[in-house]
């Protein structure tokens, strides 16, 4: 009986094509009583960092353009929404200071990210610019005024950058530029930070189960993806326990890295 249960589960595996991938959140108040915002929280990786702070006893603002989706990802995961576009820094300074009057800001993460989709020789100042304002000038005025915040209120708080793996392929698109820069920015704020308790590292995914690679978490079935070394995307589950422990003390001792899950996308190979 139990070969014809394993027997089943295979054939299952096979006439599905379904990469097995058993990921489990440890039960945890880590975060309890912190306070975070993640940029970008509204979908994907962002999404998933944040429902898992969410759980561990953070108190989690997510930002975003889109307010129906800020609504909906908000109630599902029982976090605060504010509407916020990164790309006008005047607002940023101004809602850091709207949101910080009566609470601390203990965590940023920094996961709002677009990709862009033009081929080399074909890019326009528009294209360019729609990635660059979000991956990283965005990223780098909330950073600072998050930071300058932390300093005012002597917070030892922690910035975790959301890169990716694509930053250490030939950079020729301007995805591939932005997290590049990304990576520098992670190393720069953490030297400037760290004496004032602030630490600062990124989190490089590389292909993930979410919608920017056109996977919908409700149809997700299958995670295989050929090219990649270990034959399959990661999981925004997995993405988010490493995220965990980077913005908790847990992770104090890593300072100013870019800690890389990518399945091998990258670190063993550049063209995937």
């Amino acid at each position: 009986m139990f070969r014809r249960y394993i027997n089943s589960i295979k054939n299952k595996l096979i006439r599905e094509r379904i990469v097995p991938v058993f990921v489990t959140n440890i039960p945890s108040k880590i975060l309890s009583g912190k306070n975070a915002i993640v940029s970008g929280g509204s979908s994907g990786i962002g999404y998933g960092i944040a429902k898992l702070m969410s759980e561990s006893g953070c108190n989690v603002l997510i930002l975003g353009t889109n307010e129906e989706k800020l609504k909906i990802a908000s109630s599902k995961i029982n976090v605060d929404y504010l509407v916020l576009n990164i790309n006008i820094v005047q607002e940023i300074d101004a809602k850091i200071k709207e949101i910080s009057k009566n609470k601390n800001i203990d965590i940023l993460v920094n996961s709002a990210g677009v990709h862009g989709k033009d081929n080399f020789g074909a890019i326009t100042e528009d294209g360019w610019n729609s990635v660059m304002n979000v991956n990283l000038r965005g990223l780098y005025f909330l950073s600072q005024a998050v930071a300058n915040h932390m300093i005012e209120r002597k917070i030892s708080g922690h910035i975790l950058n959301i890169s990716s793996a694509s930053s250490l392929k030939p950079s020729w698109t301007p995805y591939e530029i932005s997290k590049r820069a990304v990576d520098g920015i992670t190393r720069g704020m953490a030297h400037k930070l760290i004496s004032n308790g602030i630490i600062v590292n990124g989190l490089a995914p590389g292909p993930t189960a979410t919608p920017m690679l056109q996977f919908d978490k409700q149809k997700v079935v299958d995670l295989s993806w050929p090219g990649n070394p270990s034959g399959r995307v990661s999981t925004v589950e997995e993405i988010a326990n490493l995220a965990l422990f980077l913005v908790s003390d847990l992770g104090n001792g890593i300072v100013g890295d870019t800690i890389f899950m990518s399945g091998g996308s990258g670190t063993i190979c550049i063209d995937k």
